[in-house]
């Protein structure tokens, strides 16, 4: 099931769907929407036919007969007369040329894909148990997309919201990509030692705008990214 919303430079939603339909036929009618796990943009601008080609005949032309002159010869005793020599003209067939019509309307569909989030962590060997574990993402905390369709350039932004679930029940919501020791906001400690599985949820919320105008894309891109982490307990030393 999708969900689809049109702009033609103007609040499209808000007039009747025949004023929408004339709309489109001067300006460019957009829909962005989500399907699928992609951003699907379609444009659609006139009403007329795309294309169309018609045969038109071209003119028949046939080539004029050689002519060739007459030889004088002295009269002598018993000249034998001479024919013409015929010509035989062999017509050539008529040819056809298609011409093209300009189209009068524009269709187009474009499908942009949604990247998937890399996952890391730190330290990337062994963690200790009882030690902070710092994680982090290779997602942008804004995707812009600039996509010309029908003569229009659409520009697209994309928000990510990432749930990040540690594998021992604890999960964190944030807005922030994270980062390496010591900057990193998005960390977790192990009480345990084990191997655990990370599941990085990413989810998508944007909005698109063209001319200046701006509208929400309806539906939401959820992304899933995994990553096995190993934790290991620190070593006990007995000291005499």
């Amino acid at each position: 099931m999708k969900r689809e919303i049109s702009i033609a430079l103007v609040a499209l939603a808000l007039v009747p769907s025949q004023a929408v339909a004339a709309e489109c036929e001067v300006k460019a009618c957009i829909q962005v929407y989500t399907q699928d796990g992609h951003i699907v943009i379609e444009g659609r601008k006139g009403s007329g036919p795309k294309a169309s080609t018609s045969p038109v005949p071209a003119p028949i032309t046939t080539p004029k007969p050689k002519v060739t002159k007459k030889v004088v010869v002295p009269p002598k005793p018993k000249v034998k007369s001479t024919r013409k020599p015929s010509v035989i003209v062999q017509s050539k067939k008529p040819t056809v040329k298609k011409t093209q019509s300009p189209a009068t309307s524009l269709e187009d569909k474009l499908i942009e894909s949604i990247p998937t989030a890399g996952i890391s962590y730190q330290p990337s060997f062994s963690p200790l148990i009882q030690t902070p574990v710092y994680f982090w993402s290779d997602i942008p905390t804004l995707v812009t997309k600039k996509i010309e369709i029908v003569g229009e350039v659409v520009t697209v932004r994309l928000h990510p919201t990432f749930i990040w679930h540690y594998g021992d029940g604890v999960f964190f919501l944030t807005h922030k990509v994270g980062a390496p020791f010591p900057e990193g906001e998005i960390r977790h400690t192990y009480s345990k030692a084990g191997t655990y599985l990370i599941e990085l949820v990413t989810r998508w919320d944007g909005e698109f705008e063209i001319d200046g105008v701006s509208q929400q894309i309806p539906g939401r891109i959820t992304t899933v990214s995994v990553l096995p982490i190993t934790v290991v307990a620190a070593p006990i030393r007995f000291m005499n």
